[in-house]
């Protein structure tokens, strides 16, 4: 009697999307990470510069980067909940 056939289930695409979107998302953890580490270390150097040097010129610092992490964290909240929903629809 010849053996019997495993069955394969069928990946639908709606389930690659999710994993690829997972995949990425993994993939997006850790450069979003360090953006936002430079960006709190240049807000730092900017107090660091208006204590120093001057205030005129750390405070320019301390706007410009205060701005790229305010930016860096929304995004950051985007990227988690982009994370969970790709892990919710993978199962």
């Amino acid at each position: 009697m010849p053996a019997r056939k495993r069955v394969s289930k069928r990946v639908s695409a709606r389930a690659a999307a999710a994993k690829r979107t997972a995949l990425l998302a993994q993939d997006m953890e850790v450069p979003l990470n360090d953006a936002l580490d430079a960006a709190h270390a240049s807000r730092l150097m900017g107090y660091g510069l208006a204590q120093h040097v001057g205030d005129e010129e750390g405070r320019a610092v301390v706007a410009l980067a205060w701005a790229a992490c305010r930016r860096l964290d929304a995004l950051q909240q985007l990227w988690g909940q982009l994370f969970k929903c790709a892990m919710q629809a993978r199962g």
